[in-house]
């Protein structure tokens, strides 16, 4: 899995080298890395080389160093939630609008559900979607606004999730944590949520009849419509407390 380095700024080559590994898929989150000694012998390195390599690496993220009996370097699962925050804050800071979120999710959701999950779904897959359909329902009755809008969007993380893709679901995450903000400040008229509700029921039962293809369709004229509704109730909103 490693190999023997050359003498230049050492510790990043070992950097590098377990950065590859994981890419590759040879080390994976939990996985131990050999003790201090065994990569000095691997790399060909002091072990002063390798601590400063081990100091990097835990910086960075990658690795967490446990003392004890079971001590040693380990590497550590990715914290989605954290990767969220760093890149939507860089985000922010760019000309990126709504419309642009509300296009990558209906072009990236298209692709999962026509490519990406198709052989993956399975009774418990279409059970975790009937259950957010049903807590949002259940929210709206009670007009727990704010709740029904984080169950419809569990129904699109979970479509997400079936994936087993950490890329695809770090990028959905993104852009749905950009976008909860608008849709939390706009205030939806009951056909808005009822036709959510409508899209939610039929793209799951096209999943069930394993009509992948035209369930993305759904999906994707979904998010667009929905959208496109939010940005014009955004608007009628903004005019009303401009002349209030």
């Amino acid at each position: 899995m490693f190999k023997k380095i050359k003498q230049n700024r050492m510790y990043e080559n070992i950097l590098n080298q377990v950065l590859e590994a994981i890419f590759r898929g040879d080390l994976k989150p939990k996985d131990k890395l050999p003790s201090e000694n065994e990569l000095t012998q691997i790399f060909g390195v002091s072990r002063v080389t390798v601590r400063e390599a081990l100091r990097a690496l835990e910086q960075y993220g990658i690795i967490e160093v446990r003392q004890g009996i079971l001590g040693g370097a380990y590497i550590k699962e990715m914290d989605l939630d954290n990767v969220v925050r760093q890149i939507g804050n860089a985000l922010r800071m760019t000309n990126v609008t709504f419309q642009h979120l509300a296009d990558a999710r209906a072009s990236l959701e298209e692709i999962i559900l026509s490519k990406s999950i198709p052989s993956k779904m399975d009774d418990e897959d279409f059970m975790r979607l009937e259950k957010t359909i049903a807590t949002a329902k259940s929210h709206f009755k009670q007009n727990r606004n704010r709740e029904r809008l984080l169950a419809n969007f569990e129904f699109h993380t979970a479509i997400a999730e079936m994936t087993e893709n950490p890329i695809i679901i770090l990028m959905h995450k993104l852009i749905v944590d950009l976008s909860i903000y608008f849709f939390e400040n706009v205030e939806p008229s009951v056909p808005m949520i009822q036709k959510t509700f409508e899209d939610h029921d039929r793209i799951l039962e096209l999943l069930k009849q394993g009509e992948f293809r035209e369930a993305s369709r759904v999906c994707s004229r979904h998010i667009q419509e929905v959208s496109a509704r939010i940005i014009e109730k955004s608007k009628q909103q903004s005019l009303l407390k401009r002349f209030a």
